[in-house]
């Protein structure tokens, strides 16, 4: 007899114990709100057999049980729930997973561009290819700490043009691929 295995859809206050086979879609640290070179919890977006995706977080009293090396987001599944590792979660590997991973939620440019509202829960991947760029600028947060933003323009297969904001880091790994005569196309 197989093992039962609940559904991300089906998260609820009034259950404490769950039991879950699911791929870890994305996974990265988040800083410590009082220090930001600590890392404050760990955050996954996982998909169950359905496709169905949720939010975990694994709190800093146990962090260090884990690792990764990704930054932050908030709130990036639909769902109003948050599954929170405690000491006694248990995670196993599973070597020949009975359902497919669905890794990537593809969205194409006139999707966005005729999109009445994004929530700002909604992840979603997108391909093109870089066409043009704004100038990089220097900016300060509401809170104070330094950072860049670039503007890159993106177009697909069907020469459909968006622009696409970037922040931070992901300036600094960009901007070299930017500045060089490129004999392929540069695509993001």
């Amino acid at each position: 007899m197989g093992e039962n295995y609940d559904y991300i859809s089906d998260i609820n206050a009034r259950k404490l114990c769950w039991n879950f086979k699911v791929y870890v879609i994305r996974i990265w640290e988040h800083p410590s709100k009082f220090n930001e070179k600590e890392v404050g919890s760990i955050e996954m977006i996982l998909q169950d057999s359905k496709g169905g995706r949720g939010h975990a977080s694994i709190s800093k009293s146990i962090v260090k049980k884990w690792s990764v090396d990704n930054k932050t987001i908030k709130k990036p599944t639909p769902y109003r729930w948050i599954l929170t590792f405690s000491h006694r979660t248990e995670v196993n590997h599973i070597m020949n997973p009975t359902f497919p991973l669905d890794a990537f939620v593809f969205k194409t440019i006139p999707e966005l561009l005729t999109a009445e509202k994004i929530e700002n829960s909604e992840l979603f991947d997108m391909i093109g290819e870089v066409v043009g760029k704004h100038d990089p600028r220097e900016l300060v947060t509401s809170k104070g700490k330094e950072t860049k933003r670039l503007v890159v323009v993106l177009q697909d297969l069907e020469k459909n043009r968006i622009n696409c904001t970037l922040f931070g880091e992901i300036v600094d790994e960009i901007l070299p691929h930017l500045e060089v005569r490129r004999l392929e196309p540069l695509i993001i």
